[in-house]
């Protein structure tokens, strides 16, 4: 059973998204914020990652960054609710989990059926050495 890592500071969105993993056959683990998801991934190894952008102290894009340097070929899914890191100029949120190494990046609210598809996608084409960035 794979193991996913979900990472969320708003503890309804991490359980919404743990229950709509285990709900598919999935173990779900969840990290409130980027500190305690870097420990566990350290600490732990996972078949992908789900991870919210906007989170305090440590961000989904520092996340993605980090994990991606220490587990390259881990499967990194960026979620968020808000489209831009500041005002409707700048940086696109999901252009810059792209850019950092994300897999693919999905935009809340979503389906859990939208979740796993992203979810095997990414581990099929990561498996097969052909990840592409989506």
């Amino acid at each position: 059973m794979a193991r996913i890592l979900v990472i969320d500071d708003d503890k309804s969105v991490a359980a919404t998204v743990r229950a709509m993993l285990e709900a598919n056959g999935y173990n779900a683990f969840v990290a409130d914020g980027g500190r305690a998801a870097l420990r566990a991934v350290e600490l732990f190894a996972f078949d992908a990652i789900v991870v919210d952008m906007v989170m305090p102290e440590i961000n989904g894009l520092d996340v993605i960054k980090i994990v991606r340097a220490d587990a390259p070929d881990v499967p990194i899914i960026a979620m968020s609710g808000h489209a831009f890191v500041g005002g409707s100029n700048d940086l696109d949120f999901f252009q810059a989990a792209r850019m950092l190494g994300a897999d693919h990046c999905l935009q809340k609210p979503f389906r859990a059926r939208e979740l796993v598809e992203a979810i095997e996608s990414c581990r099929a084409a990561r498996s097969a050495g052909a990840c592409q960035v989506a």
